[in-house]
């Protein structure tokens, strides 16, 4: 009997297949649930084709266009069981991603499609297949190089990554004034080009947009990937020594573009192999474009002959958005969301919500969640209920208490903190009182600045930037601040 049920189920899925693929029209406006057991044999990949199609339209119901296009079109279904149906998605920001904001919406998806419920797993190939990168490539093959890329890069080319859908201000202005330069005119205007800043700043937004501009040309071959993956395929070559296929890959491009290009800090034989690279492509009038969380001096083990070549063409950083640029990223985020959001909510988010432009994003998903649950519009008051979720307990501590406590670790009054005195025992505490009180208390920007000696929120955002600068390299203040942090909660 479960044979035969299996061949049921199976010849029902192929007439919808036909249906699907033949007559879309007449099967989205079916009401026809299937049921789908894996006993007695694997699912085909057809079945495995014909049961993302049919969850994704009922996605699709519910999420906007701009949503669906981000997190959903570039799934696929890896295993499906009586349990559980195992996704694939592309790298593991957007599975992880996935896990936080979408499980309960995927869920009543399968129950729709499969009438009944099972348990919902997120992967990425490189979880289920442990492989390691092997670039294909031949000289005859119609595969291109713009195709390799978008296969084994750690973040997938993302059309949402455009020009126009990056905020310009007074941080980011020199940066994307040079990237639609070098997308006009790839190889002759800025020659390399490296772009660096702190994460969530739009380094990477840059790139993709700059390879969307070339590959919509179609007459150079780009090829954009994270400087881990080129670490990993310069390992999986030592062990094939296939070294003639991995210098053709990486020597025949129009246009290289690497992400985090301070991961090479721990590989010495990866940076003489891109050294080589780095050369080859910059004699021949090749674009390179490089991202990275710091400027090339600052980056640990860099050789000097690296350096000195990442400086032969334009060396621009990303600075920290300030409040009017960030309340325009919270407006056009939103915007690409499908949220109706007043210019007042914009500017609470963005003066409330710390970090990087990520952490915005993340505060918009949870809003577009909630106002879908609850069937309301977005309201002052909703936003600030999802920030102080956002924020969580953590929020809770006073100004004066960060003070006094700064002020006794570094053996400094508070009336000295507050002052406009800028003698330079004082400038490190304070910095430090700003950081705590921009992460610990629910207070503003503007008020907190107001409150250490009048300064205005451009200066916290200032001290914040550089105390996790700062942070980053000295392990002693790292440790200071948070054995801080951890006194100030208790």
């Amino acid at each position: 009997m479960q044979d035969l049920g299996n061949i049921e189920s199976r010849v029902i899925l192929t007439h919808y297949t036909f249906l699907l693929v033949h007559m879309p029209n007449s099967f989205e406006q079916s009401d026809i649930t299937l049921e789908i057991s894996a006993k007695g044999g694997t699912i085909s990949e057809i079945e495995k084709d014909f049961i993302l199609k049919s969850m994704l339209s009922e996605i699709k119901k519910v999420v906007t266009a701009q949503q669906f296009d981000i997190w959903f079109s570039c799934l696929k279904i890896h295993t499906v069981t009586d349990n559980s149906i195992t996704f694939i998605a592309p790298n593991d920001f957007i599975r992880e991603w996935l896990y936080s904001n979408y499980t309960d919406l995927f869920s009543g998806a399968i129950y729709k499609v499969l009438n009944s419920l099972r348990e919902v797993i997120f992967s990425t190939e490189n979880e289920i297949y442990g492989r390691t990168l092997a670039f294909p490539y031949n000289e005859n093959s119609t595969l291109s190089i713009a195709a390799v890329s978008e296969q084994y890069c750690a973040i997938p080319l993302n059309k949402y990554y455009s020009f126009e859908n990056f905020v310009v201000g007074s941080c980011n202005r020199l940066a994307h004034a040079a990237a639609i330069a070098v997308s006009e005119s790839p190889g002759h205007a800025y020659n390399p080009l490296f772009i660096h800043g702190m994460s969530g700043l739009g380094k990477t937004h840059l790139l993709h947009a700059i390879n969307n501009v070339l590959l919509s040309k179609r007459t150079l071959k780009t090829l954009y990937l994270s400087c881990e993956h080129f670490v990993n395929h310069y390992i999986s070559t030592i062990r094939s020594n296939s070294w003639d296929s991995f210098r053709r890959l990486y020597r025949n491009v129009d246009v290289l573009l690497i992400d985090d290009i301070h991961f090479f800090e721990n590989s010495q034989g990866c940076r003489e192999e891109f050294f080589h690279t780095f050369n080859a492509l910059y004699n021949a009038r090749k674009q390179i474009v490089i991202t990275s969380d710091c400027p090339p001096e600052s980056i640990n083990s860099l050789e000097d002959r690296l350096v000195s070549r990442f400086k032969w063409g334009l060396l621009c950083g990303i600075d920290n958005p300030a409040i009017e640029t960030r309340t325009a990223i919270v407006e056009k985020k939103a915007f690409l969301w499908g949220i109706s959001l007043s210019h007042e909510s914009a500017l609470y988010l963005a003066e409330n919500i710390p970090g990087n432009i990520r952490e915005l994003e993340g505060a918009i998903a949870r809003l577009s969640k909630e106002s879908k649950i609850t069937k309301n519009c977005i309201t002052l008051d909703l936003v600030k209920k999802i920030s102080r979720e956002i924020l969580g307990d953590k929020k809770t501590v006073n100004i004066e208490i960060v003070l006094k406590a700064v002020s006794n670790r570094f053996n400094v009054s508070v009336s000295q903190l507050q002052s406009k005195c800028r003698a330079r025992n004082l400038t490190l505490p304070r910095q430090i009182a700003m950081y705590l009180s921009r992460k610990l208390t629910s207070m503003s920007l503007k008020e907190i600045g107001g409150y250490i000696g009048g300064r205005d929120h451009s200066t916290v955002i200032h001290a914040d930037e550089k105390i996790v600068k700062m942070s980053k390299k000295d392990k002693n203040l790292l440790f200071i601040l948070q054995k801080l942090e951890s006194e100030l909660q208790k």
